[in-house]
């Protein structure tokens, strides 16, 4: 947990740092952010669960299939790995939900959400995941 957490909170602060807009509960202004550092357990960081909005589902799934061909880890609609994982929830697991409700919620068609991985080598990864952004 405490490199999932350590994991999530590096690649979290650089997408915001890239100019995404970024969902993780370490962040201050994360609407749970008070009640979760309350809550947990300081060894253990906020979890390794983020999301970032790329707007449409076009640039989701492209991004996605760029990152899975880098071997930044796994298009997957399940977000339990070891490995990074990534889905497009609004065009997956929650497309049941109704795209207005989805709205009301704060998921656009191109939010994708990571379950960050325990990469040693966080930065290397970070790179991939740039180098991608960067084509798209």
């Amino acid at each position: 947990m405490q490199q999932h957490s350590k994991n999530a909170a590096y690649l979290a602060g650089k997408f915001r740092e890239f100019g995404l807009r970024t969902i993780f509960p370490g962040f201050p202004d994360h609407p749970g952010h008070e009640l979760l550092a309350k809550m947990m357990n300081d060894e253990f960081g906020f979890g390794g669960m983020i999301a970032i909005d790329l707007e449409t589902s076009e640039r989701a799934a492209r991004f996605m299939e760029m990152m899975e061909l880098e071997g930044v880890g796994y298009l997957a609609v399940s977000l339990g790995y070891f490995k990074t994982l990534f889905s497009n929830s609004g065009k997956s697991t929650s497309s049941e939900v109704p795209d207005e409700i989805q709205r009301q919620m704060g998921l656009s068609e191109g939010l994708v959400r990571f379950s960050v991985g325990l990469d040693h080598r966080i930065d290397v990864t970070w790179q991939k995941i740039l180098h991608c952004l960067n084509r798209l």
